[in-house]
């Protein structure tokens, strides 16, 4: 089945800028993971990185799982930390 589709000048050039911004962050997305990776061990926060690529937060605190890059404690949940502590504590011998 062909169709005979053809989008109005607008509409194409709309399309046109959309693929061309889609292939540029295609290009640039492995780049910006490693430049992230680096300024999340130089201590950037998660929102900082959000607020100067656009991305959300989620993205950047992710990245920092997959590597291992510990989150400032002042950034951490309370169940984070209690886990923390009490893993510490489990691992000190009784006395």
């Amino acid at each position: 089945m062909t169709s005979d589709w053809t989008p109005d000048d607008e509409t194409a050039r709309t399309f046109s800028r959309y693929r061309k911004a889609l292939l540029t962050e295609r290009e640039l997305k492995p780049t910006v993971r490693e430049l992230a990776v680096a300024e999340l061990r130089n201590g950037a926060t998660a929102a900082q990185l959000s607020d100067a690529t656009g991305m959300t937060p989620e993205v950047f605190r992710r990245l920092a799982r997959e590597h291992d890059i510990p989150v400032a404690e002042k950034y951490r949940s309370r169940a984070e930390l209690f886990r923390a502590r009490t893993a510490v504590d489990k691992a000190a011998p009784d006395a």
